[in-house]
């Protein structure tokens, strides 16, 4: 759902994207700081310090939010760029999940959540092979991290695991009917 905004974050973010493409900077290496970010949120919620972990959370979320606008705004898509961004995507999902259930001391709960999240990126690729897109779903990647970034400024991060976990297995359920419909 949040994904849907994709074009008109990236028109607001046009100034950044220009900046950032005349220094020579490309979307693979805003990644790659998306990556640290969320790697580094992750330390921060191992550590009980939520505050700066919910900041870094979300310079994560922002800085892959500018490695697409960059992509776009400038012509420097590639087809090896969207796989590694997606890929250092769930390498961040995971991070995030996994601190949140240690902290919450919820492994269980965090490991549904996180099959889930998978789930649904796993679900999206696979269909997309069968039928040409696949965007349905209400717990895509945005929606998770800020159900977690909620969980985590308000502490209950309980709370929002057992949401991604329900959310994002209905949504790859959905996307596994969605697939079969459209495929008839």
């Amino acid at each position: 759902m949040i994904s849907r905004f994709k074009l008109r974050v990236s028109s607001l973010l046009t100034p950044v994207t220009r900046l950032l493409s005349s220094l020579g900077i490309k979307p693979n290496h805003i990644s790659g700081i998306a990556l640290f970010s969320g790697f580094f949120s992750a330390f921060l919620i191992l550590s009980g310090d939520i505050l700066l972990a919910s900041l870094f959370l979300l310079l994560s979320g922002f800085f892959d939010a500018v490695d697409g606008a960059l992509a776009r705004n400038e012509g420097l898509k590639s087809e090896f760029g969207g796989f590694l961004d997606s890929v250092l995507d769930r390498y961040v999902d995971i991070a995030i999940i996994i601190s949140a259930g240690i902290y919450s001391k919820q492994i269980l709960l965090a490991s549904i959540a996180m099959a889930g999240a998978l789930l649904v990126s796993y679900t999206r690729a696979r269909a997309e092979n069968v039928i040409e897109k696949c965007d349905v779903g209400i717990a895509e990647r945005g929606e998770r991290m800020l159900i977690i970034l909620i969980g985590l400024l308000t502490s209950h991060i309980y709370e929002a695991l057992i949401v991604i976990a329900i959310l994002s297995h209905l949504t790859a359920l959905h996307r596994i009917a969605y697939t079969y419909f459209q495929s008839k």
